[in-house]
């Protein structure tokens, strides 16, 4: 007996109710009914971001068994205290406050590391005629209040022969310096590239750029996070979490106005002039500070990492590198894209 038969015997009601079983029972997806979870991002939606907003769009996360809200954040210290407080399961953060907290007690882990080296960067305008970190002693810098560059400058300095009392430091909202510099109330200033340093472009600044990670503070940085709770109640989730947004930042990196059209759905009022830039910035960062594969830091970069928060008294002494992150929750690394990304 054939489906028509069978439908032919019905009435229109009992017609439509089979029509719908048989719908569901060959539909993959209302086979294995999907697991919310809540991701908590670091910042607003941004191009920084954006590809686990396409992650979303794609649908890599539903293919994986898992129903994906993402929440805007406010900042990485703040996300990562929402997942070590337990109000969160889990995020994307900076690993320099992860660490600090895991330091402190937290019982939460680093799984995979999407900018292996921190944005921050020196930044000056071209006529100024700076072209080394060595060439700022006597000149006027400016340091953003509550950023993590005040920290991390004397190593730069350090490294280049420099103390901090060879150079003139002006404290200042972040929000005051882009137009600080372009006025010639400061000389250099403490930027980023993903933020400070695609303003000064969109106002069509020509500036010289001096990394951190090439200038003595080569620290990794934005990264997934997850409670040890999380990972030891659900392991399966947290990996297939991992997979879904790594194929969700390959997606972005091939196709950025995907991933910029699948944040600005999301996240309408997210700025789409400023997210191309950021995208780009992501992809560069995503495989610096001799990173080998997208999404995984290697021991080497950990260990220079926790010497580099040592020296600037951010973390104990006696804590090893592997006890801040993990590898167990990570693809295999033949299924990682190569570093340099092309």
């Amino acid at each position: 007996m054939n489906r028509h038969t069978i439908f032919g015997k019905l009435s229109p009601l009992k017609h439509a109710a089979a029509a719908a079983m048989i719908s569901l029972v060959a539909s993959p997806l209302a086979a294995a009914e999907l697991t919310p979870l809540t991701f908590w991002l670091n910042y607003p939606a941004a191009g920084f971001n954006a590809g686990f907003e396409l992650a979303v769009k794609n649908g890599y996360y539903k293919d994986a068994g898992l129903d994906v809200k993402i929440e805007p954040g406010n900042g990485s210290q703040i996300t990562a205290q929402l997942i070590a407080g337990g109000k969160g399961e889990i995020g994307f953060a900076d690993a320099a406050p992860v660490m600090k907290l895991v330091s402190e007690g937290a019982k939460i882990k680093v799984l995979a590391t999407i900018l292996q080296g921190n944005p921050n960067q020196v930044t000056a305008l071209k006529e100024k005629g700076i072209n080394s970190v060595k060439d700022l002693k006597g000149h006027s810098v400016a340091i953003p209040n509550g950023g993590s560059q005040a920290a991390m400058f004397p190593l730069v300095l350090a490294a280049n022969g420099l103390s901090y009392s060879d150079v003139k430091q002006v404290n200042m909202p972040k929000e005051s310096m882009v137009a600080a510099l372009l006025q010639g109330q400061v000389d250099a200033i403490l930027g980023s590239i993903d933020f400070f340093a695609i303003q000064l472009k969109d106002l069509g600044a020509e500036t010289t750029d001096f990394p951190f990670i090439d200038n003595g503070a080569p620290t990794v940085s934005t990264s997934i996070i997850a409670s040890e709770s999380f990972l030891e109640e659900h392991p399966d989730q947290a990996k297939a979490f991992v997979a879904a947004s790594l194929k969700g930042w390959y997606a972005a990196v091939d196709d950025p106005k995907a991933a910029v059209t699948a944040m600005k759905e999301m996240f309408p009022d997210a700025s789409e002039e400023q997210a191309p830039a950021q995208l780009e910035a992501t992809k560069y960062l995503m495989c610096v500070n001799r990173a080998k594969v997208v999404g995984k830091a290697t021991p080497e970069q950990w260990s220079d990492t926790v010497k580099i928060l040592n020296e600037i008294k951010m973390l104990p002494p006696n804590i090893e590198a592997a006890s801040y992150y993990t590898y167990d929750y990570l693809p295999p690394e033949t299924d990682l894209r190569s570093c340099p990304l092309k």
